[in-house]
C-alpha cells in the first residue's frame, strides 16, 4: 500500500521532501475541513488555533484547538478524532529536514504531524501552554531559506481569523 500512496500523495511529498518545506500548511481552511470540524464542536467551542501537515502513511491532516479540546483530522482516515484539553499530557514542536513536526501526547499515545507551518505550531504551542499542557517549542526557521518569506507578514493571523469566523456558531 505505501507504494500506492506515492502515486496519491507523489507531488505533495516531492515538494516537502525536495524543498524541505510544507507549501500548503499556511493555508485558510478549505471547506470539507471545516465541516468536518464543525460536526465534532459544541456550539460553545471556539477556535484557538490549528496547524495543517502530513500524517505518516495517513496524507492530510489538520490539528484544531478550541477552548475545550483538540480535534485530529486525518484524510486518510476519513474522521475527526476529539480529546478534552484535559486528557492532553504533552505538546511538543521541533524542527528538522522536511520542515516543522509537532507532537501531541494524551491518552497513553502520541500523534504527529510533519511539514506544519512554524507560525501555526506557535499559536497552538501558545495555547496549550496556557491551559497547563507541558511543551517543547524549536523557534528555529525552516531550513529552506525560499520560504522563510513565502506569506505575507501577519498572513498567520489572518489564516486564524477566518478560520474562527468561519467555525463560530451560526
Amino acid at each position: 500500500m505505501s507504494f500506492l500512496n506515492s502515486f496519491i500523495h507523489g507531488n505533495d511529498l516531492a515538494e516537502i521532501f525536495i524543498e524541505g518545506h510544507n507549501p500548503y500548511a499556511l493555508q485558510k481552511l478549505n471547506t470539507p475541513d471545516v465541516d468536518a470540524l464543525r460536526q465534532k464542536m459544541s456550539s460553545t467551542e471556539t477556535l484557538q488555533g490549528y496547524v495543517v501537515g502530513r500524517i505518516v502513511g495517513s496524507g492530510r491532516g489538520v490539528w484544531a484547538v478550541t477552548d475545550q479540546a483538540v480535534l485530529m483530522l486525518s484524510a486518510g482516515l476519513h474522521g475527526v478524532q476529539r480529546i478534552a484539553l484535559d486528557e492532553v499530557q504533552g505538546f511538543e514542536n521541533e524542527c528538522g529536514r522536511y520542515g516543522h513536526s509537532v507532537r501531541l501526547r494524551a491518552q497513553g499515545r502520541q500523534w504527529s504531524l510533519f511539514g506544519v507551518s512554524r507560525e501555526f505550531a506557535a499559536d497552538l504551542h501558545r495555547v496549550l501552554s496556557a491551559r497547563g499542557v507541558a511543551g517543547v517549542f524549536d523557534d528555529r526557521p525552516a531550513r529552506a531559506h525560499l520560504w522563510r518569506e513565502a506569506a505575507p507578514a501577519g498572513w498567520a493571523q489572518d489564516c486564524l481569523r477566518d478560520a474562527r469566523l468561519r467555525l463560530s456558531p451560526a
